[in-house]
């Protein structure tokens, strides 16, 4: 078995290797991809013909689309700019050090990082990001010779369980009042998180994925020759993670009050515990008023609360300025990108007077072909075919949650069980799209094609194991 794992691993990492583009030339084939997609299949206005409806789809739909998730897609940045300053505070990086001088072996470390990396992941997926990709660095320098790729490649498949975790888009999105949903009159109210994230099905999952397949698969696909392994000596790194700073510099007499108050304990923790104050309230308020915690999560408190906290394990106001400065920079892709995979929602969301978008004739269809009581599975694989279009779980939603919650109104189907096999298959995709993967590359200095033959072995695996366990386990 573990032969048969391994060389499936290396034949499909070849092919990867061979064949995938840079990630920013694959959004562009996809815009392509999509744009013809919709061109055929999309119906033109009335009176409009082949030359007006192309000319519309390319104004209406892409242009009209490519900068419709500013908002969101300011609240992604945030989300990963704030995950990577908390990962570089010291009480995080001596966690991950310690983590790091457990394994014994370089199979047993290869099967400890994805473990790592989900379990961040599942607390805040730009936290699980970052935290897989300096783990992989705290793992190459304390076990010298072990295969880097599948290493990196590990921390980046904890990631798929990102969208089952306190930070995911659409169990957040179904706990905001007033969302598209509500406003449409497809649903009268909103689903707390203790019926999505916390239950029974969604943890289950999480636990089997994170805890046995990805480590026990991880093992399995680890290079045997020597021959076959790509080592990293870690001194390349360009900078090396300390973990930030939670002291004040030296500072001399002629210092000016500036300076002072940029390495000023006082003030970032002064500052800090008061974002926390405001965090630890707004929960106590919904408390108060009948809302648990976990039912009161949503992007814009989780970005708050890990803004703060960072600041606060910083230590000083110049100490976390500087994490988010290196941050920016491991962020620079999905700036560009995200855009164009707007344009690309823009193009997947087009609908003339009278048609039905792309998007929604692809969730239509396979709800169509859905058997009696398997209309969680087609969610899971429906978003999973469009996130290779939209790598955003919430942009996703916003495309294909009408169709999918209009179908489990239809039959009966629990709501909450169809979101969450639709959050499920938007972050199981992210194993063949390259899009979130580049902040991980960026911190790890290597690139897509290194690590996502190794991916595909994940999408398979993970894919049997959440469309079954998500149409069976008790909600």
């Amino acid at each position: 078995m573990a032969n048969i794992i391994r060389a499936a691993a290396e034949s499909s990492s070849k092919l990867v290797e061979r064949y995938l583009p840079d990630a920013f030339l694959f959004a562009i084939l996809l815009t392509g991809v999509a744009y013809a997609l919709a061109l055929f299949f999309v119906p033109a206005a009335a009176g409009t013909g082949m030359v007006g409806h192309a000319g519309n789809l390319l104004v209406d739909g892409w242009y009209g689309g490519f900068w419709n998730l500013l908002s969101f897609g300011m609240q992604m940045t945030l989300i990963l700019m704030t995950g990577y300053a908390l990962a570089q505070t010291e009480p995080v990086d001596w966690v991950l050090t310690k983590l790091a001088g457990v394994p014994n072996s370089e199979k047993s470390a290869a099967a400890m990082v994805p473990v790592v990396a989900a379990v961040a992941s599942f607390i805040h997926w730009g936290l699980g990001l970052v935290v897989g990709a300096l783990f992989a660095r705290k793992i190459a320098d304390e076990i010298r010779g072990i295969d880097f790729p599948i290493v990196v490649a590990g921390a980046y498949s904890g990631f798929v369980v990102w969208h089952g975790g306190l930070a995911g888009s659409i169990p957040l999105l179904l706990n905001t009042e007033g969302n598209f949903l509500i406003e449409a009159g497809i649903l009268s109210s909103t689903f707390g998180t203790g019926g999505t994230i916390f239950t029974v099905a969604n943890l289950v999952l999480f636990v089997v994925i994170a805890f046995l397949f990805l480590p026990a698969l991880f093992a399995l696909m680890y290079p045997k020759s020597d021959a076959k392994k790509t080592p990293i000596d870690p001194t390349e790194f360009e900078t090396a993670t300390d973990g930030g700073s939670t002291a004040s510099a030296t500072l001399g007499a002629d210092a000016t009050l500036a300076t002072r108050i940029e390495h000023s304990t006082g003030v970032a923790v002064g500052i800090g515990l008061a974002g926390l104050l405001a965090v630890g309230l707004y929960f106590a308020n919904g408390v108060t008023n009948g809302v648990m915690p976990w039912n009161n999560l949503n992007l814009n408190i989780v970005n708050f609360g890990f803004l703060f906290l960072g600041l606060t394990l910083h230590g000083t106001p110049r100490a976390y300025v500087d994490s988010i400065m290196e941050a920016v920079e491991n962020v620079w892709g999905i700036i560009l990108q995200f855009p164009f995979y707007a344009g690309i929602m823009g193009i997947m969301a087009y609908s003339p007077e009278g048609s039905v978008s792309l998007a929604t004739q692809i969730a239509q269809g396979m709800v169509a072909i859905a058997p009696e009581g398997a209309l969680p599975a087609i969610a899971f694989f429906t978003a999973g075919i469009v996130n290779v279009f939209v790598p955003s779980g919430g942009g996703e939603w916003a495309v294909i949650g009408e169709t999918l919650v209009t179908a489990a109104n239809a039959s009966g189907e629990s709501i909450p069980r169809v979101a969450m096999a639709a959050a499920w298959g938007d972050a199981w995709t992210n194993m063949i799209q390259p899009f979130w993967a580049i902040p991980l590359l960026a911190i790890s200095g290597l690139s897509v094609r290194d690590i996502m033959g190794y991916c595909v072995m994940v999408l398979l695996g993970v894919g049997v194991i959440v469309a079954v366990g998500i149409t069976v386990l008790p909600m």
